[in-house]
């Protein structure tokens, strides 16, 4: 196993990107989180973030990707317009995402096409194969090195978001990351996210609201930094990373947010983009 994971935040907003002066300091773009691991880069979601971390993958000349959708909703795959590893015919993308009885293929293919976008994937010059994912399920990522068969588990969870999202738990042997963003709890919700959870290296979470704000947005599908935090510990994370605000909340709010929840437990984390992580 390699000795360390590296996680790259490239996007941490939720519903719209917010490309303001005011929210510059944690950043406006939406969804998107990288792993490199074993040899392999691991992608959740697909917003607007994606777009600086495909440039940064050409520079780098990584060609091989996995990109695990959460769902289907704009500000978690907006990204994908203009993903620059698409027109690179030395590329292998592959995107997993929640089963919708064999069209998940088409429904993105309908997204990334006209008349929403100039070209669509039949233009695309790399390998792209789409792969549905059931609830409950374990999938693998085969590394591609040649000769090495050790291979990345990938965990799946049903999110309690209208119209449905699947949550991610990416492991290798001890080590594990937990992506959990567009779920709302409940009891029953929060037995089987402590159970998923359990003793991850990183739980990355659904800030979307503050507990205050929650009760006027109850059934959006979003959570706060304090139910993270609680489901943190009663899960044994090592560390819980929060993102997925609000397009409203801005640089000064969150940085209230942040010293608010620091001060309660230093197992919490504000994701701002440009931060790594080391696992």
């Amino acid at each position: 196993m390699e000795d360390t994971w590296s996680v790259e935040i490239w996007g941490v907003r939720g519903a719209a990107p917010a490309a303001y002066r005011d929210f510059l300091e944690y950043g406006g773009n939406t969804s998107c989180i990288s792993v490199d691991c074993c040899g392999e880069t691991v992608i959740f979601d697909a917003g607007t973030g994606l777009l600086e971390l495909g440039r940064r993958l050409r520079k780098k000349g990584i060609r091989r990707v996995h990109i695990l959708l959460s769902h289907l909703h704009m500000d978690h795959i907006c990204g994908l317009y203009g993903f620059p590893l698409f027109l690179d015919a030395a590329a292998e993308i592959h995107l997993y995402g929640r089963a919708e009885e064999g069209r998940l293929k088409e429904r993105l293919g309908a997204l990334l096409g006209r008349p929403y976008w100039p070209y669509d994937a039949t233009a695309f010059s790399a390998r792209v194969e789409v792969h549905e994912i059931l609830p409950e399920s374990v999938f693998h990522i085969k590394r591609g090195k040649e000769g090495d068969k050790a291979e990345l588990a990938v965990r799946t969870l049903a999110g309690n978001h209208p119209g449905g999202s699947l949550l991610y738990r990416l492991e290798e042997g001890e080590r594990s990351i937990v992506y959990g963003l567009d779920c709302e709890t409940d009891g029953r919700m929060s037995a089987a996210l402590q159970a998923f959870a359990r003793d991850g290296k990183l739980l990355i979470w659904d800030a979307n609201f503050t507990d205050e704000n929650l009760g006027r947005c109850a059934g959006w599908g979003h959570s706060s930094w304090r139910q993270g935090m609680e489901l943190g510990r009663a899960a044994g994370a090592g560390l819980v990373l929060m993102t997925h605000y609000s397009r409203e909340y801005t640089d000064c709010f969150l940085r209230g947010q942040q010293e608010l929840a620091e001060r309660e437990d230093d197992i919490c984390r504000f994701a701002k983009e440009g931060m790594v992580i080391r696992i």
